[in-house]
């Protein structure tokens, strides 16, 4: 794995919007968080491009990206919002983005971007907080503490006691996964997600309980849930269903039998904490103290 040089101070940020158009107060917002942390702040050239509700055409998208990664004088990539779009730039990149590894963080729809970072260029990225939305909004002081920690080297390793477990057992691998729906998305086209080997994290926002329901079983005939090292869930905000059956009971059905474990309760995603979870570093996932422990600094 291609582990990014840490943030220093001083290191200048690049924001891009590989998905949808952002808002012009939240970006700036955004950016301001990020200079009071003493960091430098570019935008990308189309980073406020819009085609409705794109933030421009899937090729321009993909040039400020790569363009940003083939930059030195680019230290890390924030994104800017999630939205749609993401997928439609896979075909505009190439895996020669190895050469330039650099911290690439985001998450719901950029979910497709750090996994196929991940697999593709075995990069090592960063499933956490976007600069028009939650560095705009402003970050809970865990999650703040978390995100520039981690990205700086302060904290190169730590532990999360999380909610509930589902399914016992302990496990050490790589984390990958993110959004749900975004995950389904893949399968079937040439950047189907790899899980074998793999624990997956799942989150999700606004989705009622049977399309979660459906939209694991659609992983599970897929092949996707076989072979897992473990599975990490986390927040699934606006997911409440009017019945009695939430994604809770979904979950424990889907996972009865897994052979491996199994936790809920990771505060990531869209719900109120978002704590910064690094892709394709080792991990323990523990279902007997129910715990998710970061064993592998993912900056170099």
């Amino acid at each position: 794995m291609h582990k990014p040089p840490v943030l220093r101070p001083g290191s200048k940020i690049g924001v891009v919007a590989p998905a949808g158009c952002v808002d012009d107060a939240a970006l700036e917002a955004g950016a301001a968080t990020i200079r009071r942390k003493g960091f430098e702040v570019e935008f990308s050239p189309a980073v406020r491009e819009r085609k409705g509700y794109l933030a421009g055409d899937a090729a321009a998208r993909a040039r400020d990206l790569v363009s940003f990664f083939r930059r030195g004088d680019i230290d890390a990539i924030f994104c800017a919002r999630g939205g749609f779009g993401s997928i439609q730039i896979l075909p505009y990149l190439s895996d020669e983005i190895r050469n330039y590894p650099k911290i690439f963080a985001g998450y719901s729809d950029i979910t497709v971007l750090l996994n196929w970072l991940l697999q593709k260029c075995g990069m090592v990225t960063f499933h956490a907080p976007m600069v028009a939305m939650d560095l705009a909004s402003g970050l809970t002081a865990r999650s703040e503490a978390q995100l520039w920690e981690t990205l700086t080297g302060e904290r190169k390793s730590w532990e999360v006691k999380l909610g509930e477990i589902i399914r016992p057992g302990r496990s050490e691998a790589q984390m990958m996964g993110g959004c749900l729906s975004m995950l389904v998305t893949t399968l079937a086209t040439p950047y189907e997600i790899d899980t074998k080997g793999m624990l997956l994290f799942l989150e999700d926002v606004g989705e009622k309980p049977y399309r979660i329901e459906r939209m694991l079983t659609h992983l599970k005939m897929a092949g996707k849930l076989d072979g897992l090292a473990g599975v990490l869930l986390g927040d699934f905000a606006g997911c409440e269903g009017d019945g009695p059956r939430d994604v809770r009971q979904v979950v424990g059905e889907i996972f009865a039998a897994a052979p491996y474990p199994v936790m809920m309760g990771f505060a990531a995603g869209h719900g109120e904490d978002n704590l910064t979870l690094p892709f394709g570093v080792k991990m323990a996932l523990d279902g007997h103290n129910g715990t998710l422990a970061l064993i592998e600094s993912p900056v170099a």
